[in-house]
């Protein structure tokens, strides 16, 4: 390019100079001086200057024996034509041109021989980054280069990393897998290294048969085609009621027990220890109803549907059955004798002797007017005459009456700290007596107890005996030695009633406003 612009420049000094050695004399065609001692070059030598850049030779000049033919050499317009133009847009400038290098300028403010500017940074190398590099301005004499790297290729770049437009499929190692843990003769790559050999058994199908107990699974791999054998029966409906077996639980009733066809109802089945489906022979004796007799009944074998009964009789009691008898576990309490009435009918309070009325037969007479009477205890056998009942309460075996067993208790209403009241509270006492009350767990409810008449409290002792007048071993608690009351008015002097003294064994009466014991009963006639 240098090379060109200098013959540019050539050309067109010596043009200037042949149009100017042609208008020398203004006015003339001859040139001024003698033409065959001139040297020069022709047009032709100017425009292949031009053209080609080819160097020419200068010549004498010979005066032309004729006028040139046509196409015999190139016209001005020719030459002008390889002339250069002027080229503002696309010209070179000297910051274009190497320092120190020589051209032919273009533009309109460079026109003509200029001399570059450019630095000469002669052969540029450049090693490639992790960051952008700046490249200085200048010339590049084309002996630098950007370092390659036979390296940047796919497979020697991280996969996902983007380098200099090569992507890398290069899948980084992780990982802590050990070769224990990779089949033999495979390798692998873990965080640590790569290229490791595997040492994993290979165990090919293994089958599994499950059994009573674990069994130990071979170290190593396993190919696939192996299984733990699967059984149709795993199934809770075949297995064993509460046995859960590889997470299935049994809902089947293991059969057991030892009964027989007989033991199960005609047209029902069983299964027992030794078989299933076994066809019941036991008859069906439905609604079966048993009336007692005076000998033993045979009951027939079979199946009894709950409708039937054995005859009960309200009067199977111990006071309807003989004394010493025992009737289907009853023992007999029944007596000739009762306690006699007092045959007092008027009733001067609530739940006194006239209110009551009890008894039936006379008993012993009293020795004396103010003597008591009483039954001959002394005479009896059955059952000693007092039975305790273990609930607060004592049966009178001869009488029948029902008595509580503490004789002075303080927790009846009204008395004092010693179970006393006068006639009044007595009787009111005695009525509100219930259950949980003096030691008594017999169920009994207020209302149920009263107060004894006379011939009832005077049936407690017995001629002949001392004080306090009870047999020896008697079960009563609290028995003291002061009077208690009866129920029964004193029919002559109606503001006093009766009692017994346990101290010396008199009847007597006294007003109903004093204090005495008060001692309730239940039962009788």
């Amino acid at each position: 390019m240098r090379s060109k612009y200098i013959l540019i420049t050539v050309v067109l000094l010596t043009l200037g100079f042949g149009l100017g050695r042609l208008s020398a004399a203004p006015g003339t065609l001859d040139y001024p001086d003698v033409p065959g001692n001139t040297l020069s070059y022709t047009l032709e030598d100017i425009y292949h200057r031009l053209d080609t850049g080819a160097a020419g030779a200068q010549s004498t000049f010979t005066e032309p024996a004729a006028g040139p033919g046509t196409g015999t050499m190139h016209t001005l317009n020719d030459i002008m034509a390889e002339a250069p133009a002027a080229d503002n847009t696309d010209g070179a400038t000297e910051t274009n041109v190497p320092d120190g290098k020589t051209f032919w300028g273009l533009t309109a403010g460079q026109w003509g021989t200029q001399t570059g500017t450019m630095p000469d940074n002669g052969a540029v190398t450049i090693v490639p980054t992790t960051t952008n590099q700046t490249i200085a301005a200048g010339y590049h004499d084309g002996l630098g280069y950007v370092e390659g790297d036979a390296d940047l290729v796919a497979d020697k770049i991280k996969q996902g990393v983007d380098m200099f437009g090569v992507t890398g499929s290069v899948i980084e190692a992780t990982g802590d897998a050990t070769a224990g843990d990779v089949l033999t003769g495979k390798t692998f790559s873990n965080a640590s290294a790569a290229g490791i050999n595997g040492t994993m058994p290979d165990n090919g199908a293994v089958t599994i048969v499950p059994t009573t107990t674990q069994q130990t699974i071979a170290l190593g791999y396993h190919n696939g085609a192996g299984k733990v054998e699967g059984d149709a029966d795993l199934v809770a409906d075949k297995i064993k009621q509460g046995v859960d077996m590889f997470g299935v639980t049994g809902i089947v009733i293991e059969a057991t027990g030892d009964a027989t066809a007989a033991n199960v109802l005609t047209g029902k089945t069983f299964s027992n220890a030794s078989a299933a489906g076994i066809a019941g022979t036991m008859p069906d004796n439905g609604a079966v109803t048993i009336v007692p007799t005076t000998t033993n009944q045979a009951i027939a074998a079979g199946y009894h549907n709950g409708l039937g009964k054995v005859v009960g009789d309200t009067h199977l009691i111990s006071g309807n059955i003989k004394c010493g008898v025992t009737i289907f576990d009853v023992t007999g309490t029944h007596l000739p004798e009762c306690v006699a009435k007092t045959g007092q009918t008027t009733s001067y309070d609530t739940g006194d002797d006239g209110a009551y009325q009890k008894g039936c037969l006379p008993i012993v007479a009293p020795s004396s007017g103010y003597s008591f009477g009483g039954y001959n205890r002394t005479s009896f056998t059955c059952s000693g005459g007092f039975m305790d009942n273990g609930n607060g309460t004592v049966t009178d075996n001869l009488t029948g009456l029902l008595w509580l067993k503490d004789a002075s208790c303080s927790e009846l209403a009204g008395t004092d700290a010693n179970g006393r009241g006068d006639w009044t509270t007595a009787l009111s006492a005695a009525n509100s007596l219930a259950n949980g009350t003096c030691g008594l767990s017999d169920g009994s409810s207020a209302g149920e107890w009263r107060l004894p008449n006379i011939n009832e409290l005077r049936s407690l002792f017995a001629p002949g005996l001392f004080a306090p007048y009870l047999p020896a071993g008697h079960p009563f608690t609290g028995v003291q030695s002061g009077i208690y009351w009866s129920s029964t008015t004193y029919a002559y002097s109606t503001p006093s009633a009766w009692g017994v003294s346990l101290d010396d064994g008199y009847v007597r009466n006294d007003v109903k406003t004093v204090t005495y014991y008060v001692w309730p009963v239940r039962g009788g006639q």
